[in-house]
């Protein structure tokens, strides 16, 4: 299943680039009677796009959504006769996208807490199986010591929290994290020894890998899955 979404994934991208590229192709050579590079290296054709590629490749489908709502809705004053500039409309796409995510993410969040709860135990370390944060504006530290942990979800907007999962542990089926990072960064504490592997869609950010691993340190079979979406953010994992 892991490996059929990451294809997905790549097979979207790679049917946008062709029909792209096989329109531009039918333009030189004047088989199209009006200019589809104008339509085609667009801003408001790459939110849809990149629309496109969220809801094929990822859980979080209402960001897509979104996305190709608002590259259709731009669209409509242009076939009109009026068209719309990209500095006009980036702040308020930036505001409501921001406003639509946040309200999503706080129904996740919230149902999370509803169902698992806050279990803390020694030096304030939280037991719970299930990370759950949100850092908006801000953000924090927070210490897991579950030693069954399954994953969990992260939500940084303008902020961004370190989640220290050193003196955590989970079985060899391994454990899945979401996150969702605009304008922010969430920071990972892990062991040398577990493999990542990573399924974040990035646009103007991404995820890096920084620990500092010893040569003679064993490698664990157990793997942890980073997905979501980054956008002008990052997610950075270390060991210290």
């Amino acid at each position: 299943m892991e490996e059929r979404k990451t294809v997905d994934k790549k097979s979207i991208i790679a049917i946008l680039l062709i029909v792209a590229g096989g329109l531009l192709f039918l333009q030189t050579f004047d088989l199209i009677d009006f200019s589809i590079q104008y339509y085609i290296l667009n801003w408001k054709t790459l939110l849809m796009a990149i629309g496109v590629i969220i809801v094929a490749s990822s859980e979080r489908k209402i960001a897509g959504y979104i996305l190709i709502g608002l590259g259709l809705l731009f669209w409509i004053p242009s076939f009109a006769g009026y068209d719309i500039s990209l500095h006009q409309v980036f702040w308020p796409l930036v505001l409501i996208g921001i406003g639509l995510t946040i309200l999503n993410r706080r129904t996740i969040h919230d149902r999370s807490r509803r169902i698992h709860g806050i279990k803390t135990g020694e030096g304030e370390s939280i037991l719970n199986d299930y990370i759950d944060d949100v850092s908006i504006f801000g953000g924090g530290t927070k210490r897991y010591s579950s030693q069954n942990l399954k994953g969990g979800n992260i939500t940084a907007i303008f902020g961004g929290s370190e989640i220290d999962l050193l003196n955590a542990d989970f079985d060899v089926e391994g454990a899945v994290i979401d996150v969702f990072t605009m304008f922010g960064g969430t920071k990972l504490i892990i062991p040398g020894s577990w493999q990542v592997k990573s399924e974040v869609f990035s646009l103007f950010g991404g995820l890096s890998d920084k620990r500092h691993i010893k040569p003679t340190e064993p490698v664990s079979e157990k793997t942890i899955v980073v997905k979501g979406v980054v956008l002008f953010g990052g997610v950075e994992i270390k060991n210290y």
